[in-house]
């Protein structure tokens, strides 16, 4: 089953329940041949939906966007799947779903602008091949007017260095006046600068308004797949490689690069090689660098602690993360809540994660950063949100590779 999950994480965390989005269905679970694969991607919440990109549906090359009204989940109860054939028959939506064809080979990035209009990165290219040569796209979706004609829509084909297969997206700041883009497909990052009346603007007319810049980054085996702001309008790019310790780039919001890659490695982490995503730990400011954590897959599982600068480093590991199944997983994806002292992990098999048993991993931790500017960051009540719920006969609970979180504080809690 493709689905995406959902934890309660309040005093006593829990599981609340899945959505199915297996909209093509296979009765076997595995979901890895021609264009069954219905996987959901991005996701955000507003005050009466939940956004899901869905990579794969209508087809492989043509995603949409669903929206899931709250009230569709009140009778759901606790730890239950919200299935497929509750909202989904015979081609269209129901239980007021809303869908949005996209037209467009994985649309699967997504990010809320505070005026409430969705920004969605395009990747343009078969996540399957050995290549990704074509220039990716910035959408714009109204969420009151999903008409696939409505969507805006800003090419990556730019004439300095295309963003080519771009991959992880975030805003710079707060604001969300500058997006930045981790463009894979070529090994370079591009910032694109929304117009200052973006709020006010139609879609079409706001994509018309965008600029950007790009810059070349190292090229060769490397994966060039995540950024992360920095606090101050510039970003950290993340390369990685099984040969070579992964590179840190410093680069502000106008695509200059600070100074050389930071790839020095601690003597106790000096095997790192493969890492994934970043988050923001610690804002730059106030005379102090940019703090950030990062995913590393191989051959060291963990969370690390970068400092930032001219050449970011990596300058320590967090502890007390015993609870992921090193023999099995590694981190895929971080998110921090809004104080920034609750992590959530996402942990999945390092080898074949489609043909994987689904023993995949969420993880919720408290952070604590009494001891950063000394490199040090200790998780405390770790939490397992996927204990106790896999059972190999029954796809439904299978996690594989989380490689997607979301943490919606809602009430303030």
């Amino acid at each position: 089953m493709i689905a995406s999950t959902f934890y309660n994480v309040t005093a006593a965390p829990f599981l609340r329940g899945r959505i199915g989005t297996d909209l093509k269905f296979d009765a076997s679970g595995e979901q890895v041949m021609g264009n069954l694969l219905d996987e959901p991607y991005g996701l955000l919440l507003d005050g009466d939906h939940l956004w899901a990109a869905i990579g794969h549906y209508p087809d492989t090359d043509r995603g949409s966007l669903l929206a899931f009204p709250h009230a569709a989940f009140a009778d759901v109860a606790q730890g239950e799947v919200f299935a497929e054939d509750k909202y989904f028959g015979a081609g269209k939506f129901s239980a007021g779903v809303l869908d949005l064809p996209f037209g467009r080979q994985e649309a699967i990035f997504l990010l809320r602008h505070p005026s409430g209009k969705i920004l969605v990165g395009v990747f343009a290219n078969d996540l399957r091949a050995a290549s990704w040569p074509e220039p990716s796209e910035l959408l714009v979706v109204d969420p009151t007017d999903l008409r696939p004609e409505a969507i805006g829509a800003f090419s990556l084909d730019l004439d300095t260095t295309p963003c080519n297969g771009g991959w992880k997206i975030a805003a710079l700041d707060d604001a969300v006046s500058r997006v930045a883009f981790a463009c894979d497909g070529n090994d370079a990052v591009a910032v694109v600068n929304l117009p200052g009346d973006f709020a006010d603007l139609a879609p079409t007319d706001a994509a018309a308004g965008m600029s950007a810049c790009s810059t070349p980054l190292a090229s060769g085996t490397v994966t060039t797949q995540f950024v992360a702001p920095d606090g101050a309008g510039g970003l950290l790019a993340v390369q990685s490689q099984i040969l070579e310790p992964p590179k840190l780039w410093s680069i502000n919001g106008s695509c200059g690069i600070a100074g050389a890659p930071g790839d020095e490695l601690p003597p106790e982490l000096d095997t790192v090689r493969v890492v994934r995503e970043p988050v923001l730990l610690r804002p730059a400011g106030g005379g102090q660098p940019a703090m950030w954590l990062l995913a590393s897959e191989t051959p060291v599982p963990g969370v690390l602690i970068v400092r930032g600068g001219a050449s970011p480093t990596v300058c320590g590991q967090v502890s007390g993360l015993d609870a992921i199944e090193a023999a099995e997983n590694a981190p895929f994806a971080l998110t921090l809540d809004a104080t920034r002292t609750h992590l959530a992990i996402g942990a999945g098999p390092v080898s074949n994660p489609p043909f994987a048993e689904g023993r995949g991993q969420v993880l919720w931790a408290t952070l604590d950063v009494a001891e950063l500017d000394s490199c040090a960051v200790a998780a405390t009540e770790v939490v397992d949100l996927t204990e106790g719920t896999f059972v190999a006969t029954d796809p439904r609970t299978w996690v594989r590779a989380p490689n997607m979180l979301l943490i919606a504080e809602l009430g303030g809690s």
